[in-house]
This record gives C-alpha cells, structure tokens and sequence, in this order.
C-alpha cells in the first residue's frame, strides 16, 4: 500500500520522536511512544509467570532441565517453541497449558516427536473457551474411547461426536452457541476423525480403519492422547 505524502510525514513522525508525535496525534502518540515499554513489561511479566508456574509443577527447574530428552536436539527444538509460545502475549491466558505440555513431554514416548509438535500448534490454535469445552467432552467420552493401552465399554459404540447432543448435555454449565461453536473450531483443527480406531494387521504391520461412521465425527485416542498431553502430570510422576 502506498501512503500519501501527510500519511507518510504522520508515520515517520510516529516512529520519531515522541514529542512530534504527541504533537501531531497526541492519543495514538502516546499509545505508541508507551508501546515499547508496554510490551517489554508484558514480557517480563510473563517470563515471571512462567517460571512461577514451571516451578509449581517441578521440584527444580535447573535438573527437570537435565532431561536427556532436552539434550537432544528434537528435544531442544521442542522446548524452544514451547516456551516461545508460553511467553506470547497472545496466548498469555493458556501459558500454563503450555507448561503441562513442556512437563509432559519427556514422559510421552508413546507420542511421536512429530505429533508433539502438532499437539502444541493445535493447542495455539484452540481458544481457551473451546479448550474448556473440549475437557468435559474428553470427560463424557474416555470410557468409550478405543486405542493402545485403553479399556472401553465392550459392547459401547465409538463415541459419536454430536454437537446439539453434547449441547443439551453440558447446558447447565455452558451456552449451547458456544458449545457448538467450539466442536467447530476443533474440527477444523482435525482433533476429531469418522474413523473411529485404528487396528494394525499382525502380518503386514499396516494399520486399517476399524469403523466409525459414514458422515459424523469421532472422540478418538488422538483426540484423548492431545487433551493427556495438555493436562497437568501429578508430581509423583515427574523425575529429573
């Protein structure tokens, strides 16, 4: 976009000095002159935050460190864009969702390092409300839930994810429009799928479909194994 001469005289005074831009625009110069420091306070404030967090779920941050998963460098890598997202200002109000993802993952070996990082953006990505409607779904729908390691209902169905039948049941706590509004925005994140499982072939190690529905979404293990990722790990078992 090209600006005009006085949009291109008021720009360059607002990323001048803050005298010609209080004098110019006195709102926006303000705004602007304070922007630096507004956003270095929001930084420290969070860096402050983080740390506080990180060591209410660990008992020593220099050892939980130590890690030999950190010392790798799919591990380094990880670490990095988690805390980078912990400590955006953007996403200030799921830091500490960002943390649990940091505290669980080097007791996640059945997670992939690929699915690790697919895990953290989707949780960039979810609102904090969708999030909030997402762990009482995962709530209602864990005991049918089908996967490695897991015990389901024998003769219960794949848990169908229906959104006016999960909107009825969880309208005592929340609006059905946001319910509704949020199984989209997880949708869109691929957290559901129409298969139901997955069952590996003994013979040839290929996984193939094991059922699911035509046209309607399922609660899946993927979706159960994110919302275990993000979920805070008891102290017991976290180990330097």
């Amino acid at each position: 976009m090209k600006l005009a001469e006085r949009e291109n005289d008021l720009l360059e005074a607002l990323l001048g000095t803050t005298k010609s831009a209080a004098s110019l625009l006195p709102v926006l110069g303000q705004i602007i002159a304070g922007y630096d420091s507004y956003k270095r306070s929001s930084f420290d404030r969070n860096v402050l935050n983080l740390i506080e967090n990180l060591s209410q779920k660990v008992d020593n941050i220099g050892e939980f460190f130590q890690n030999n998963f950190f010392k790798t460098k799919e591990g380094e890598k990880f670490a990095r864009k988690v805390i980078d997202a912990a400590l955006d200002t953007q996403l200030e109000d799921k830091q500490e969702l960002f943390i649990n993802v940091l505290v669980n993952a080097p007791y996640s070996q059945s997670i992939s390092e690929l699915e690790k990082l697919k895990f953290v953006d989707m949780l960039r990505h979810l609102s904090r409300a969708s999030l909030m409607i997402l762990a009482e779904i995962h709530t209602l729908f864990l005991p049918q839930v089908r996967g490695p390691g897991r015990n389901p209902e024998p003769t219960g169905s794949y848990p169908l994810v229906a959104p006016d039948d999960i909107s009825e049941k969880l309208s005592d706590k929340y609006d059905p429009y946001l319910i509704t509004s949020s199984i989209s925005e997880m949708e869109s994140q691929g957290l559901f799928s129409r298969t139901g499982e997955w069952r590996k072939d003994p013979t040839t190690g290929r996984s193939m479909p094991g059922g699911g529905f035509a046209t309607e979404m399922c609660y899946t293990d993927f979706s159960a194994r994110f919302v275990e990722f993000i979920k805070e790990r008891p102290a017991s078992q976290i180990k330097p």
